[in-house]
């Protein structure tokens, strides 16, 4: 009875609410808009009558997600059948933000017994095949194929990293007056749809920026922080305060959108086929650098500490910890230590451990590695900083990595110049704290956990799998893995 007393009510009020999703927000959902989010609940409607999109560049912290929420409980209340899609580059970004803020604020909504929500999919009771809101991952643009009707909008969150391929499709569902499409995103990338909406397709879309320094949303703290660290001229600030698109300089190594894209990317890998657990572990030198390891399995890599004043004996007990603990089932660790500096203690502290059999049956090989050892590629770069820097680039488009906003911006300030005998040089870290750049730490642990693939010393960490007799053989063996394609040495990670 209560069910139907609520629908009869609704129904009285849907004809107010039809045109008006900021009071609907406000009196059924408990959201108070912010005037940003505001701005764009005042076009909503307009848009949706001419046909035009809507596309929202942010800074962090604005709200982007909660709107996207709201506007979607409204969409499916006030519409009779309507069809929604909801996408984002990876199955986190879907389901563990997008979805979640839609199951947050549904919990709030006045009405939700009319609805059913489940993982994927948020549905009328009465109507489930034909008036339904539903979560579908971009990396299969067939899945938002065939949806039409008088009522379909499409939610594309973090849009920058969506491919135009999925964007072609979503086009081909908006046939019908009444449909609309509406994009979020911290602007990360100058190329594709997302772009072009504030560009060269501008005309079709009413566009908006939701700066975090304007947003009562966001702290001035947050904004003043992200300036001391990368600069207010860097693109991290323009991207995550300021919410404009980077301007990518020409001397910038690896760009925001390339490190963002990998961030986002759903990777189809096996970790248990996979052998070899590799860490790279930069050392901190001073009081306000931190000692950071990563460790990486295929092209996955995931960041597995973080610590500040420590000591060398405590940061390589806690590497050897995690080695043993999180990645039990591998039979071998590989080891990459930034030696210069105190790192040393940390590398002869492993290589102790070893001694001691603290590994066990474990295949495990321990690198010094130091910016003044040998380069690979002598007449292509400066020192081994800037090759190994140069392998991460050159490959990134391959890579997973975890969701770490220091990685992504220390990857992505870092610039770089061509030197006398034309080869790449990095920048030093001295110069990046010259230029109020804090110590690129966690990026330099991230690149250290891809030292075997980019020096062939991996071979001699699996010497128990392999048959060799003389001195020659290993050279041999080094060679044939150096010269070998990038698919081929992941082979050599696998099990046997």
């Amino acid at each position: 009875m209560e069910k139907e007393d609520n629908k009869e009510k609704l129904v009285k009020l849907v004809d107010y609410y039809y045109d008006h999703p900021k009071e609907f927000m406000v009196d059924l959902i408990g959201i108070n808009p912010t005037f940003q989010q505001e701005q764009v609940l005042d076009k909503l409607n307009d848009c949706i009558a001419k046909g035009k999109g809507i596309a929202v560049k942010s800074g962090h912290g604005t709200g982007k997600t909660c709107i996207s929420a709201g506007i979607i409980i409204w969409f499916m209340t006030t519409r009779a059948h309507p069809k929604i899609i909801c996408t984002a580059p990876s199955k986190a970004q879907l389901y563990d933000v997008l979805w979640s803020e839609l199951t947050k604020w549904l919990q709030q909504f006045k009405f939700k017994s009319l609805f059913n929500w489940t993982k994927t999919t948020l549905f009328n009771i009465n109507h489930q095949e034909t008036w339904f809101a539903a979560a579908r991952t971009s990396n299969k643009p067939e899945s938002m194929a065939g949806i039409h009707g008088k009522a379909v909008m499409y939610i594309v969150d973090e849009s920058s990293g969506v491919d135009d391929e999925v964007f072609e499709v979503l086009e081909g569902g908006q046939t019908e007056a009444g449909s609309i499409l509406l994009m979020f995103s911290n602007p990360t990338r100058i190329t594709g749809a997302f772009h072009d909406a504030f560009t060269i397709k501008r005309k079709f879309f009413e566009c908006f920026t939701f700066n975090a320094e304007k947003s009562p949303r966001v702290t001035a703290s947050y904004c003043k922080k992200i300036a001391a660290k990368y600069g207010k001229d860097s693109d991290v600030y323009r991207v995550r305060v300021l919410g404009e698109f980077p301007k990518s300089e020409p001397d910038t190594f690896i760009t925001l959108d390339k490190v963002e894209r990998a961030v986002n990317r759903d990777l189809e890998q096996e970790d248990k086929d996979i052998s070899v657990a590799e860490f790279g572990i930069d050392v901190a030198r001073f009081g306000s650098d931190e000692s950071v390891v990563f460790s990486r399995v295929g092209w996955r890599y995931e960041e597995e500490l973080v610590l500040k004043k420590n000591d060398t004996v405590e940061l390589s007990n806690k590497v050897a910890r995690i080695a043993l603990d999180r990645f039990s089932d591998k039979t071998t660790f590989i080891f990459n230590v930034d030696d210069s500096g105190v790192g040393g203690g940390v590398t002869d502290n492993l290589r102790r451990m070893k001694r001691e059999d603290v590994f066990g049956e474990k295949n495990v090989l321990i690198n010094a590695v130091n910016n003044g050892g040998r380069v690979r590629h002598k007449r292509k770069y400066s020192n081994v900083t800037s090759e190994m820097w140069s392998f991460v680039r050159d490959n990134i488009d391959e890579m997973k990595l975890p969701n770490s906003s220091d990685l992504t911006a220390q990857l992505s300030v870092r610039k770089y110049t061509i030197d006398s005998k034309a080869r790449i040089n990095l920048e030093k870290k001295d110069e990046m704290k010259r230029r109020g750049i804090s110590s690129p730490d966690r990026a330099d642990a991230f690149v250290l956990a891809s030292t075997s693939m980019i020096y062939s010393t991996t071979i001699l960490s699996n010497l128990k799998d392999v048959k060799i007799t003389t001195r020659d053989e290993v050279k041999e063996l080094v060679n044939e893995f150096s010269n070998s394609s990038l698919k081929d040495r992941m082979k050599f990670y696998k099990k046997k």
